[in-house]
Formats: C-alpha cells, structure tokens, sequence
C-alpha cells in the first residue's frame, strides 16, 4: 500500500460539513413528531448548542422568538442568524427548495442538506425543482453554498458526535461511509457497533444533484483516521463523473481499500433505484469493469458490513501475507464440514510437522481426536485452556502458517458447571495477550445457541474485547469464508 501524502484533510473544501460551527434547521417545528424532529431530537441527545458546539439554529418565521424544543431560539431567516453559516438543513417542501438555495448563495452558507424528498424520483415535477436548482448553482458557478442531496440524510462525524440517527449512538472507528441511500447510512450507524466496525465519517447523500461521490472519495482518501472506505451506490451521474470515478478508485485503492455494494444490479432492483433516487441504475458488467482490480465488489449488505469489518481489524498492519492456514475444531462432523467450506476459498492446509503432532498428542491424547490440519480437538474443544494451549504450539512450531482460524463450541463451554463464569473476559484476554506476541493473524468463530439470552451476553462481551485486540471474529464459517475469499481474491494472495 502506497502512503498517502499532499493536501490535509483540514484544508479540504469539504471539511466544514464534516465539522461545522453551526448547523441550522429550516422548517424547524416544536412538534416531536415532524419529520424535521430526527435532526433535533439527535442534536439534543447530544447537547449540540446547549453544553457544546456545533451552535444549532432552527429556522421557521411561524416560530420566530420561541424556543423550540424550550432549547434553542428559532429565527425567521438564515439573514437573521448572528454569525456565518456552515450546514443548512433543508425540511421544506420541494417547491421553496430553490428559494432557500438562493438565500444560501445570498448569506454564503457554505452547504445545503436537502432532507426534503420529491426531486427526479417523483417524476415531472420533481424533474422541474431539480433542474432549477441546478440552473441556480451553474450561475453562482459552484463558488459559494454547495449542495448535499436532495433526498439525504447529510453528515455523520464520530469525532464530534455528528449524527442524523437519535435511536443510535455512533461506534467510532476507521472506516467510512459513502451511502447514496439514508436507509443504508442509518442502518450502518445501528450495525456499527453490534458488528465492530467502527465509523469514522459517513455521508447519505441521495440524488446527488450536485457533490457527488468523487468528493468525498477524495475527502476520505485524504483523512488519517480512515483505513477502510465503503460505498453503497445506485448510479453515476453521467460519463463524465463516471470516468473520474473510475480513476479515483484506482488511485484510491492504492492506499487504501474500497468495498463496494452496487444496488440496481438487477432489471427488478434497477426499476427500484429509479423511485428511490431518481437513478439510471446501469449496466451491471460496466460497473463490474470499472470495481475489477480497483475495490471489492460485494452482493449484499451482511457481505458489505463483514469483508469492511474485517478489513478495519487488519488494515494497515496486520494484513494477511498468505492462504498458509491451521484450522481448529472441536469435533468430527465440524471438522468436515468447516474444511470442506475453507477449502471451496483455496486457503491452503499443510500438514503439521511430526514434531507439532507429537506435542498436540501429549496435550490432548490420542483419542477421539486428530493433528494433521485440521486440527480436531474434539472433546477438549469445551477446555478454554486446551484451545489456547494447541493455538500456542501452532503459533511456535510452524513458521509457515500464518493465520489461525479457532472455532470454539461458546453454548457447550457456557452450560457446563465448569466455573467459567468469565469465561468470555477471561479467553478473550488470553487470546489476544497471544494474538499480540504474533505475526500470524487469529480469527475466532464461537459456536452459540442464538436463542439463549446467557450465550448471547456472554458472547457480545467476548466479541468486544477481540475487537480490541483486532482478532477477527464471525458467527458462522460460512461467513468468514466468505470474507476471506474477497480479501484473498482482491490482492491477490
């Protein structure tokens, strides 16, 4: 991976609505039920202009005086607010969209949001509103106030607790989100933490009138803090945008990875795309073409959130260097049946040295077990110790294998009297007290009774604290193969 060097992210024109001084809220409502209520509400949970900046301006000459919310004074225009402008939220109707435009222009608000629905996906009409405001940023010639949207939910920034979602605190972390869905962005910031995957920017961007996705490609590639980049998308604009987008994610890509999920790939989800965003959704092989060799191209959102997961756990130090692998199992049939999935991916299992072998028999004797690779620790797969005893001998005897994969039986472990209480606390620890004295990369799938609410607490802490020591871990083989396949596939290993 090549290092990313030049511009600052701080001196990008796009760093304001990442972190802006104010955010004001046009067609502000003291009624919790308006749409506009889950920019408030959100601002609120957070004490954005209460006990900390962002400074928030609700905008509605209906209310001008009042307090909204009994928190912030609502003003009758962007002319009356006391200083200058960065974020402006529109939650008006679509037909006086183009007026507060040119307010915008007027005050030299730096960006629009447009939350407000009802541009090129609802036909004529809405075909009307866009083409006007696009005739407004043509004459001020893309110099002032620039636009996010329509049909968006704006910016999110873990940093500062920016965030349009009140029902979901934001999990911070490396990667970030480019979404031409809110759905898709709001969804994120719900997975984030239940998955791991910790976010640092995000952004819904809807019918992308305006800024597009090569702004913030380029915004992301920038930023120190984000390893991993992900897009969720329906179209691109024109062939323009489109052969600049095909150049950044080369680039791009060099530095660090892209994971792509392109929706309106089929005849049925293309015709979908089209009400939803207004999008022409496209060939599907030309996407394909331009996504080959320069992002992971995946097919669904569970395989968008685990392969971008995986990666913000490896990315940049602790990739993988080869398919040389060691699988641990507890018990025959798994054993079979997880070899055979591994091995439908190409990871390579060579055969332990007789030296290895020797040492596994005298710690888990010769019964009802097996040491070539994979390993079948069978009924000592319940023994905590025992698995990371075996993973220690693997780590020091063979020099070749260089990732480990640890499938623990968590229900079995859990409804044994065996007094492991803290068991999650306690392996979680010890692997990754393990997992930092190595070069090879360790993944941990725990086996578990998805309906026993003891099994899932226990295993919710076990996931968070190997998420901490960065030690990839999945609810099914099938899903971490999965992963694996596009890692291995994508650089080629």
């Amino acid at each position: 991976m090549k290092k990313n060097e030049g511009q600052k992210v701080s001196e990008h024109f796009l760093y304001p609505l990442f972190f802006p001084r104010n955010i004001v809220v046009v067609g502000a409502s003291p009624n919790p039920n308006m749409g506009v209520s889950l920019y408030l509400n959100t601002y609120k949970n957070y004490g954005y202009g209460i006990e900390r900046k962002p400074e928030i301006y609700p905008v509605n000459p209906k209310y001008e005086g009042k307090k909204i919310f009994g928190l912030w004074k609502c003003y009758k225009d962007l002319k009356s607010i006391p200083e200058p402008i960065d974020y402006v939220i529109s939650c008006i109707n679509a037909k006086y969209v183009s007026d507060l435009l040119r307010e915008c222009i007027e005050v030299d608000a730096r960006f629009l949001i447009i939350y407000t629905s009802g541009f090129s996906e609802v036909g004529k009409r809405g075909m009307s509103y866009t083409n006007e405001i696009k005739e407004i940023l043509e004459e001020s010639n893309y110099e002032s106030t620039r636009v996010v949207g329509p049909n968006c939910f704006g910016a999110i920034n873990s940093q500062i607790d920016l965030n349009f979602n009140q029902f979901a605190e934001i999990h911070p972390g490396s990667f970030s989100l480019f979404s031409q869905s809110g759905g898709f962005a709001n969804r994120t910031v719900e997975i984030s933490k239940k998955r791991g995957l910790g976010l640092n920017f995000g952004i819904s961007v809807g019918n992308m009138i305006d800024l597009d996705m090569n702004d913030f490609l380029d915004f992301f590639s920038l930023d120190l803090k984000t390893n991993v980049i992900g897009l969720y998308l329906e179209t691109v604009k024109n062939k323009s945008v489109g052969r600049k987008f095909y150049k950044k994610l080369k680039s791009i890509s060099e530095i660090k990875p892209i994971v792509v999920l392109k929706g309106g790939k089929t005849k049925i989800g293309a015709r979908s795309a089209v009400s939803h965003t207004g999008a022409i959704a496209g060939q599907a092989r030309i996407y394909e073409a331009v996504f080959k060799n320069n992002a992971i191209s995946v097919n669904s959102s569970i395989e968008f959130y685990d392969i971008a997961y995986l990666l913000t756990l490896l990315f940049p130090d602790k990739l993988l260097k080869s398919r040389k692998t060691c699988l641990i199992v507890p018990g025959g049939g798994n054993t079979v049946e997880m070899s055979d999935i591994l091995s439908n991916i190409s990871l390579e299992f060579i055969e332990l040295s007789e030296k290895t072998q020797r040492k596994l028999s005298n710690l888990l004797y010769d019964v009802n077990t097996g040491f070539e690779n994979p390993i079948d620790v069978g009924a000592y797969g319940i023994l905590p110790e025992m698995l990371l005893n075996t993973t220690k001998i693997i780590i020091k005897e063979e020099q070749e294998i260089d990732n480990i994969i640890i499938v623990i039986q968590l229900t079995r472990i859990l409804g044994l009297a065996l007094g492991y209480d803290k068991f999650a606390g306690t392996f979680a620890r010890s692997l990754g007290r393990i997992s930092r004295k190595t070069k090879k990369n360790l993944f941990l799938i725990p086996m578990l009774d998805q309906y026993n609410p003891k099994t899932i607490a226990e295993n919710k802490k076990l996931k968070s604290i190997l998420n901490k020591y960065r030690i990839p871990n999945f609810p099914t083989i099938d899903r971490l193969a999965k992963s694996l396949e596009y890692y291995l596939n994508f650089y080629k290993l």
